[in-house]
């Protein structure tokens, strides 16, 4: 039995396995969606209020997971909400005994695509007073977040991808080295995981010996990419005796990098979660063969077997790595001068000079080294040293997109259309109306209603017409309801077939026998 596992058939059957056991679960994965968006905030940041609301909504393009909410009142007393908000693309958060003055929400949200999401806003209560403001990170997580990163990424690739080349080169060369880098990335993967908790729920160093940060770390899609990873890992750990254990190590950190990330998240993911998978393969057939094959290079099978198949890595890893890119750089040029543009542009340039190293390898330095020229062998052994080190600065480089969004994400954040406002006033009622958002199609209809003096007076009943003559739309009537969080009105299921200027008209009644009509005009998208 052992004899068999060890054999030829057991390796090819257990990579054509876990290939098929990868693609599989990179395609019915949960569905990811792209880097979340906030839309909008109610009420809005920097509102005074004449009286304190009963909730206050963020609104996401995407259902996003809260992993902190904490109100700041004007004393500086924090209330830790998280527990009071369940996910959902509109965050609902209740507040009680809300006090006069200056109030600071601070949130920390995770999209699908694992990575937090921080903001703030101001509302004011009666009075603007002072208020305290969470207070930035000095950069020193940033700065650990991204060396565990690295340790971890590097140290697998090079690790995972080794042990598969050896698996298929023969030998041992370059195996202790291999065992190093492994160990490293194994033991910087749960680092990572807890300092990635840290970061979403923008606590200090010292909560890393509390449950806090790594439970949230992973409740993310982080959470089962490190597992995989670290399972990866363990597997090219002892494939020295079973090698078809290296295959499957390599088919399940590919996986891992699939699963989670700003890459695997983008859409449409029938397309970016294979392309991410395929990447990683080629990748990972490239830059682990260096170690085993600088070690081995005087064994010519070895050197053969991979030159004869590098093109068909490097034809993958370019093919997919483009696709990703096109889908990452999203539609508007503007965006791509931003910081993924800029760490993308430099990964480019370091592939090119890769390339330009490999290649020397391949045309100029095989043959001879093939032929026994020792001086040959050792140009071909700096020249790979140097491919590593590059390999290792460009995946420095990649480590650094955890803190950039993608410009697709930018392009998204500026699809959203701002809310459109209307002011109607006749003697003794004035009313603020806003859109938002202020396109066409489905929109929310918010009504507040002051005297002269912008005091807040009380009505029985509001009801909105809209109409555009010119394009052939007659009135369409909608009531609103008193929304008891602002003291306002609204109206949630209002529909506007078409952009354009629109004519309004108000009914506010005011008693039973004493009715106000405000006449205006709105502009929408």
């Amino acid at each position: 039995m052992l004899g068999l596992l060890r054999s030829g058939l057991f390796r090819i059957g257990t990579l054509h396995l876990a290939a098929l056991v990868g693609v599989l679960l990179v395609l019915w994965a949960p569905a990811l969606q792209a880097h979340a968006v906030l839309q909008s905030v109610t009420p809005a940041d920097g509102s005074l209020l004449q009286t304190a609301p009963d909730a206050l909504r963020l609104r996401f393009n995407e259902a996003v997971r809260p992993l902190s909410i904490r109100l700041i009142g004007p004393n500086g007393a924090v209330q830790d909400l998280t527990a009071q908000v369940p996910g959902a693309a509109e965050l609902v958060i209740p507040l009680e005994g809300i006090t006069q003055g200056s109030h600071v929400l601070s949130w920390r949200v995770v999209s699908d695509d694992g990575h937090p999401i921080p903001g703030a806003m101001v509302f004011s209560v009666g009075e603007i007073t002072g208020a305290t403001a969470p207070e930035a990170d000095d950069g020193t997580l940033y700065l650990a977040i991204w060396l565990a990163r690295f340790v971890m990424v590097a140290g697998l690739i090079v690790g995972v991808g080794g042990a598969a080349a050896l698996a298929w080169i023969g030998g041992k060369g370059g195996h202790r080295s291999l065992r190093l880098m492994t160990i490293a990335g194994l033991v910087a993967a749960p680092v990572y995981l807890g300092l990635h908790g840290l970061d979403a729920l923008g606590l200090g160093f010292a909560a890393l010996v509390s449950p806090a940060p790594w439970l949230a770390a992973a409740g993310t899609s982080f959470g089962p990419a490190i597992a995989l990873a670290m399972l990866a890992g363990l597997l090219a750990l002892g494939s020295g005796r079973l090698r078809g254990l290296a295959w499957a190590a390599m088919v399940l950190l590919a996986l891992s990098f699939a699963i989670s990330g700003h890459a695997g998240a983008a859409t449409p993911r029938w397309l970016t979660r294979p392309m991410v998978f395929l990447h990683l393969l080629a990748l990972l057939f490239w830059i682990g063969a260096l170690i085993p094959l600088a070690a081995t290079l005087r064994r010519s099978e070895g050197l053969r077997r991979f030159s004869s198949r590098i093109p068909v890595a490097l034809t993958l890893l370019f093919g997919s790595g483009l696709a990703l890119a096109m889908i990452q750089l999203g539609p508007k040029p503007a965006h791509w001068q931003s910081a993924y543009g800029a760490i993308l542009a430099a990964k480019l340039g370091l592939i090119a000079l890769l390339l330009a190293l490999a290649g020397w390898n391949r045309w100029r330095l095989t043959g001879p080294v093939l032929a026994g020229d020792d001086e040959a062998v050792a140009r071909m052994r700096r020249v790979i040293g140097a491919e590593v080190l590059l390999s290792l600065v460009i995946l420095g480089l990649t480590a650094g997109w955890r803190f950039t969004p993608p410009p697709r994400a930018l392009a998204a954040a500026e699809q959203i259309t701002a809310p459109a406002f209307a002011h109607l006033h006749a003697d003794p009622v004035m009313a603020m109306l806003s859109l938002d958002p202020g396109r066409s199609g489905p929109t929310r209809a918010e009504i507040d209603l002051t005297d002269a003096e912008m005091a807040p007076i009380e009505a029985l009943a509001v009801t909105l017409h809209l109409s555009q003559p010119d394009q052939g739309v007659e009135r369409l009537t909608r009531s609103a309801s008193h929304d008891p969080a602002t003291g306002g009105w609204r109206i949630d299921d209002l529909l506007l077939p078409l952009p354009g200027l629109w004519q309004l008209e108000m009914e506010i009644r005011l008693t039973r026998f004493k009715m106000i009509r405000l006449q205006g005009e709105i502009a929408v998208e």
